[in-house]
């Protein structure tokens, strides 16, 4: 599913022009065939770091700003969005601001930064804190790093075993391929509201972690959680990956593609909504790194309907826009929009909740002013009608569905709990029926302290009556006992499907079945699917046909349940079965047109490549097409093919993993190794025990808790060693990379055996 990967704007053609490396250069190595190499903005980078390097210290990638950023904002008369605007640029500092609000010299601001933690710490710590805030104010990604991606933390990743069913890696290969943290978590067995109260506990700790270890004052590590916990539920739902591209020594390991993804087809089966990305960096950067577009089954054509940007005083103006959901009659779309970065239009800024309406767009959401919380809005839906369109918003410290109808008229129909408390609810996944009198979500719910016990239901909300009820249960009232998710309503508004892993529904514990209620008559029943894993069901009028993402190991099909015939068949196909990863569907309203993605180079003619595209089933005439085309995304004319092709970087063979002797670690990839991951190791006194790197990405070892402290400073090669002399147990991990990745040490009394 290489073509679905989200590159971060590090895109084809001349990629290090924007960062950092030269335009000239840039093109000499494109032309010569060369990989695409990226360079580092930041002075304190090594020379062959690519654009999105971050040194490798625990306070930067954990977030831990050394000073209270409202004290940044006093000295200087700032705001927090006059600080994104300078900082939208890797190549331009915090320094450079500053200097132009009247404090010329980086080292007297970092001083007067940290001035109020001196009666807190001592001489030692002050001189790293200040150094620190040096490092903030002088360093341009490092600083939009720290102060705007307040979610791109290897925290809860490091716990991805215990949250969401895998290890630290395959967690990232499944949100590279655009699987969200949620959809990863159910494939596993993982209910949301178990991933959710094992999430926010992570997210504590490393805040508890920077305040006990005097790395960040009390107050910001408040305002940081406070900002990663109203995230968190958009965080978790967020199939889109926007984290970096896989680089060697600075050059991109894959060649980036343009595709499509995500489609939404109108219920008359004649528009599909879906997004282009856009992988050629000058126009990324100039229009935004994804388009929202329309393709008319009609006429054969796709068209832009988000906006083109004009660029403004600071420079390009990237915006993209993406999730789209589409009217019946397609003229309708609503979508997300956020603001991008300017060297490599990766997207970071505020998202907003946008509806076109023909040749005319606007904003449906409002930024709530002095508030500490996510000011984004996202996760649109639109009724057929085009009369309402649902969205999620942070309102008041807690998540919440908003309403808004064609009058402009907005209302919370579904809301959360605050944050920051020891119990936690908040709605997922809403959709709406065709005349939009209906919202359907999952609730996310429990307790910190127990999150084993956390559930997930499907509710529907009646907004003509206000009245909500329950949809994942097996009789009229008996909710489910296991977890519910994943539903979708019929336009109608009268049957829901979900996936829930309730016994007492047929599923299996941990191994979520698809269900289909009824809220008319009162029943649930299974529809069959194997053994394969369900995602993303859609529904068509009156239940008659229900399509869904079956999963079985790497193999992804979409398939469609017809409810007169109860038989199950393949939409993933031509004249055969689909040759790639297939999934994400949409259903028209009378269910013979199904949409879905797919990396297939076997279900239309003009696709010989595995990019991402859009496809639509006829399920009558039983034909396939490809509807997407990714260059309608560009202003006519801007496309110049390179003379030649880039091509990947050449990796070195994997590093042996050699077994470990007796009193050898291996460090690998965010894991310790001795026989299996996060080994607890028993010694004796006077033991030395040796840590051998075989890993690529930077990794440190330190010791949280023990008889003694000791650190391995971060690195990808070498060995490090410690003699252990001290009875007790040691705990050890990663500082890059903690909690997750860690181990035990256990050094016995003197005359215990080894």
């Amino acid at each position: 599913m290489s073509g679905r990967k989200i590159l971060v704007g590090l895109l084809a053609a001349v990629v290090v022009a924007a960062c950092g490396g030269g335009g000239k250069r840039a093109t000499k190595e494109v032309a010569a065939g060369m990989p695409i190499v990226t360079r580092s903005a930041d002075s304190d980078a090594p020379a062959n770091a690519p654009a999105h390097w971050l040194p490798p210290d625990a306070w930067v990638y954990n977030h831990w700003l050394p000073y209270d950023e409202t004290r940044l904002y006093r000295l200087l008369g700032i705001t927090r969005v006059g600080l994104w605007e300078q900082l939208r640029d890797d190549r331009r500092t915090l320094a450079q601001l500053a200097a132009r609000h009247g404090w010329p010299d980086a080292r007297t601001l970092a001083a007067a930064l940290v001035a109020p933690e001196a009666g807190r710490v001592g001489p030692a710590r002050l001189a790293t804190l200040r150094q620190r805030a040096l490092r903030t104010i002088t360093q341009g990604h490092l600083a939009q790093h720290v102060f705007f991606h307040s979610l791109h933390q290897f925290g809860i990743a490091s716990e991805a075993p215990a949250i969401f069913g895998v290890n630290d890696m395959e967690f990232r290969r499944l949100r590279r391929a655009e699987l969200s943290p949620l959809a990863i978590a159910r494939l596993h067995g993982r209910s949301p509201g178990e991933v959710q109260a094992l999430a926010i506990a992570v997210l504590r700790e490393r805040a508890r972690s920077g305040v006990r270890g005097g790395a960040m004052p009390a107050a910001q590590a408040g305002r940081l959680l406070r900002r990663q916990l109203s995230q968190l539920p958009r965080w978790l739902d967020q199939a889109r990956y926007n984290g970096p591209p896989p680089t060697y020594r600075g050059a991109l390991v894959e060649v980036p593609r343009d595709y499509a993804s995500n489609p939404a087809i109108s219920a008359d089966g004649r528009h599909v909504a879906y997004e282009a990305y856009r992988q050629k960096l000058p126009l990324a950067v100039k229009f935004g790194e994804i388009a929202v577009m329309r393709a008319d089954l009609a006429t054969g054509r796709s068209a832009i309907v988000s906006r083109l940007p004009r660029g403004g005083p600071t420079g390009p103006d990237p915006i993209s826009a993406y999730n789209a959901a589409v009217s019946g009659n397609g003229r309708r779309i609503v979508f997300e929009s956020s603001r991008g970065n300017q060297n490599f239009a990766k997207r970071y800024g505020r998202i907003g909740v946008m509806l076109a309406d023909h040749h005319r767009t606007r904003g449906l959401d409002r930024r709530s002013q002095g508030v500490p919380d996510s000011q984004s809005a996202y996760s649109p839906a639109i009724s057929a009608d085009g009369s309402r369109v649902a969205y999620h918003a942070v309102r008041g410290g807690r998540t919440v569905i908003l309403v808004a109808d064609r009058h402009g008229r907005t209302r919370t129909a579904a809301s959360g709990t605050p944050v920051g408390g020891s119990r936690f609810a908040d709605p997922y996944e809403s959709s709406l029926s065709a005349d939009g009198s209906k919202l359907v979500y999952t609730l996310a719910s429990g307790r910190l302290d127990d999150p084993a016990a956390a559930r997930s239901q499907v509710l529907v909300r009646d907004l003509a009556t206000g009245t909500t009820t329950v949809a994942s249960r097996a009789a009229r009232r008996a909710p489910a006992r296991g977890f519910s998710a994943d539903p979708a309503i019929s336009p109608d508004g009268r049957y829901v499907a979900f996936t829930s892993d309730d016994p007492a529904l047929g599923a299996r514990r941990g191994h979520a079945g698809l269900f289909l209620r009824d809220l008319r008559a009162g029943h649930t029943r299974r529809i069959p699917t194997g053994a394969a894993q369900v995602l993303d069901p859609v529904v068509a009028r009156d239940a008659r046909v229900v399509a869904f993402a079956a999963r079985a190991g790497a193999r992804s099909r979409v398939l469609a349940w017809t409810r007169s015939t109860r038989a199950v068949t393949l939409v993933s196909r031509a004249e055969a079965a689909a040759d790639g990863a297939s999934d994400d569907p949409s259903i028209s309203s009378d269910g013979r047109r199904i949409a879905f993605a797919s990396t297939a180079t076997n279900l239309d003619p003009g696709k010989s490549d595995d990019a991402r595209a859009i496809f639509v089933r006829d399920r009558v005439a039983k034909t396939t097409r490809m509807v997407s085309d990714p260059l309608a995304a560009y202003p006519k004319g801007t496309v110049k093919p390179p003379a030649v092709r880039p091509v990947p970087v050449a990796l070195p063979p994997p590093n042996a993993l050699e077994a470990p002797g007796r009193h050898d670690v291996l460090v690998v990839d965010n894991a310790f190794v001795h026989g299996a991951e996060r080994p607890t190791v028993t010694i004796a006194p006077g033991t030395r025990l040796t840590w051998r790197w075989r890993s690529r990405e930077s990794h440190s070892l330190t010791v949280r808790a023990g008889p003694e402290r000791f650190t391995g400073g971060a690195q990808n090669h070498a060995d490090y060693a410690h003699r252990f002399t001290k009875p007790g147990t040691y705990q050890i991990a990663c500082a890059l990379h903690a909690p997750g990745m860690r181990m035990t040490v256990i050094v016995g009394s003197q005359d215990e055996p080894e």
